[in-house]
């Protein structure tokens, strides 16, 4: 009787895939010999290995350690763009991650596709030290199910939010070689559209090579210098007001058998200390219907809806990068009825100028380290500037 064949392990199947679109992409980027591009790709490929951070009880049954695998594509970046010069020259481009989190038969394997920037940080002759920031879309095999996978609390979606945080050293070889080190963590969260969502996190330490396959293009020299527009050392101070309204969706049909809206209103003051950075002050309201039931559920009675708006206060941190603008709020509630979250919270945003005075937003609220929601919303923003004018 002929035995049965073995398909080959998860992982070997994805480094032979990794394997293969390296020799593509090598053929492809050899291919497009445009004078101003083609000597500025690289292609990486990374092993990571670390373990799952339990940071609730429910998830210390996941406890193990693992490898991960990455194949990238990057750009070296040569200051045709105001930010690429702002920023010290970044890498970026997209990286394909995969895990078999540890093979346990209730959380699957994890596959991910992140763009990603690379922000130089110190650069001494070969030798950079730099901060990676990817965020893009996950991929998890064996979400929460009530009767077929009721052990996996972690995630309860396929598709999930994906993001990468890594500081690396990376040192160059040669004009073709690089090598890297880097310790970072990886985070998978569905911003509690479908329940559970406590989200997976693990830090893991990694180490890469890269291979740049054309020789150095004399047509682009070694940066690329813009002109520099008339007055622009003129400048004034100025102070950013930013209002915006965002609508979240919370799926809780495995907690209370229905879905919720929430509602957040927000403004953020900003003024900016560098080319690239603004500092300020935020204010908010929130209303979150999903919170009537939690207090139900604690025997606590609500007469008035109004009383679960809660209002906070925070402190904001905006990164400007052409017309996005990466946010960060951390802050404290003034107020209104909860039984779940506590008192203080944390918001990331990215948002989108896609006019003067226009944006829209995307934005992810936490409480110590649980996602929350995600919001989409729309806003409106202005300039008052104040102080003489100063030439620098």
């Amino acid at each position: 009787m002929q035995k049965p064949v073995k398909n080959p392990p998860a992982s070997l199947r994805f480094i032979s895939l990794l394997m293969l679109l390296m020799i593509f992409s090598l053929r492809g980027i050899a291919q497009f010999e445009h004078k101003l591009f083609s000597s500025n790709m690289m292609v990486e490929g990374r092993i990571h290995y670390g373990f799952i951070y339990a940071q609730h009880l429910e998830l210390e049954m996941f406890n193990s350690h693992f490898p991960a695998f990455e194949l990238s594509i990057t750009k070296i970046t040569y200051g045709k763009h105001k930010w690429e010069r702002d920023y010290n020259y970044p890498l970026i481009g997209a990286t394909l991650f995969y895990s078999g989190l540890g093979n346990n038969p209730a959380l699957g394997q994890a596959y991910a596709l992140m763009p990603f920037i690379n922000f130089p940080l110190y650069k001494y002759k070969s030798l950079t030290i730099g901060f990676r920031f990817a965020l893009g879309l996950g991929y998890l095999t064996k979400p929460f199910d009530r009767i077929t996978n009721y052990k996996n609390l972690a995630i309860g979606s396929h598709l999930n939010a994906a993001a990468n945080l890594m500081f690396e050293l990376r040192y160059r070889l040669n004009y073709y070689l690089s090598m890297s080190a880097g310790v970072c963590l990886q985070h998978f969260s569905n911003g509690s559209l479908k329940l559970p969502n406590y989200g997976i996190n693990a830090p893991m330490v990694n180490l890469g090579i890269s291979y740049r396959p054309f020789k150095e293009n004399q047509d682009i020299g070694d940066r690329y210098i813009a002109p520099t527009e008339p007055y622009s050392a003129i400048v004034r101070h100025t102070i950013e007001f930013d209002f915006g309204v965002l609508v979240g969706y919370k799926n809780m049909k495995a907690v209370f058998g229905q879905n919720f809206m929430v509602y957040h209103i927000f403004e953020n003051t900003f003024i900016p200390i560098g080319k690239i950075s603004k500092v300020g002050i935020g204010l908010d309201f929130s209303y979150d219907p999903s919170q009537l039931k939690i207090l139900e559920m604690h025997d606590i009675q609500v007469d008035n809806k109004i009383k679960i708006v809660r209002p906070g206060i925070n402190a904001a941190y905006q990164l400007v990068m052409s017309r996005l603008g990466f946010i960060f709020n951390i802050g404290s509630y003034l107020g209104g009825m909860e039984k779940s979250n506590g008192p203080l919270y944390e918001k990331l945003a990215v948002q989108y100028n896609f006019s003067t005075n226009f944006f829209a937003t995307v934005m992810l609220k936490v409480h110590w380290g649980r996602a929350d929601y995600i919001g989409w919303g729309l806003g409106y923003k202005f300039d008052k500037k104040y102080g003489k004018k100063t030439i620098r």
